[in-house]
């Protein structure tokens, strides 16, 4: 006959592991929670800007030059993927963020969905890195290429380019961005750090293009600013480029 003792011990045994299955069930929905609240967060940006029923293709390229090592061990980059991922899931025809990384080359690699966003630097990213120079040349000409002539599409493009630092073609990337003015592309680029990005910091003025089709802010640290400031900074431009876009015939 089980004893009183017994009895007690068997019933706060199923109350711990039912309090351990709660704690589990929590633990698992935290990143979810986040993105719910992101997702808000965004919805309220596009709002402000009469955006609600945009669309468009959405991708994100990510620098990993040596210099971006820490930024990436020390857990900003997975961070930065999961503010960054709600663009995607309100804007993108199939709610996907497309994702490169570049250094003096560039690499396409798994497309994030909200089912697997977490872990993706460390299950994906570096299990495939290397760590070299900065070139933005290379990887806007594979963007053009996918989005143009590998699979054209008249729902425009939103690329979020993110860099620590000033590249070393130029003149390259300069002509690659005048090129890319012809096509429904808009690059809004992220400089994160202390660098003075003075290339970056021309675009907005750079002459020879069709359309003014880039956009560039920087941020000393990503962390100190707010998702929905984020999200106003990097719709910032968007629209009048479409508006104008959609003018010319580049959007059709």
């Amino acid at each position: 006959m089980m004893g009183i003792f017994d009895m007690f011990k068997k019933k706060e045994t199923k109350q711990e592991t039912a309090c351990n299955s709660i704690a589990t069930s929590m633990d698992s929905n935290v990143g979810t929670s986040k993105i719910d609240l992101r997702k808000q967060t965004f919805k309220i940006s596009l709002e402000k800007k009469s955006m609600q029923n945009t669309v468009a293709r959405v991708s994100l390229i990510i620098d990993e030059s040596y210099s971006m090592q820490d930024l990436y061990n020390d857990g900003t980059i997975q961070e930065t993927i999961e503010r960054l991922l709600p663009v995607a899931i309100k804007l993108d025809d199939n709610s996907e963020l497309d994702v490169w990384t570049f250094n003096n080359h560039f690499k396409r690699m798994k497309p994030i969905k909200e089912t697997d966003f977490k872990g993706y630097v460390d299950n994906v990213l570096m299990k495939d890195i290397s760590w070299g120079g900065t070139s933005y040349a290379p990887v806007i000409k594979d963007i053009v290429k996918k989005y143009i002539k590998e699979e054209p599409s008249n729902i425009p493009t939103f690329v979020i380019f993110i860099t620590d630092g000033e590249n070393n073609d130029r003149e390259q990337a300069k002509q690659a961005i005048i090129e890319a003015s012809n096509h429904n592309i808009f690059w809004q680029f992220i400089g994160i750090g202390n660098e003075s990005f003075r290339f970056l910091s021309e675009l907005d003025t750079m002459q020879g293009r069709k359309v003014d089709n880039a956009n560039f802010f920087k941020l000393k640290d990503m962390s100190k600013i707010s998702d929905e400031k984020l999200y106003d900074m990097s719709m910032n431009e968007y629209p009048s480029w479409e508006k104008e876009a959609k003018k010319l015939g580049i959007i059709k």
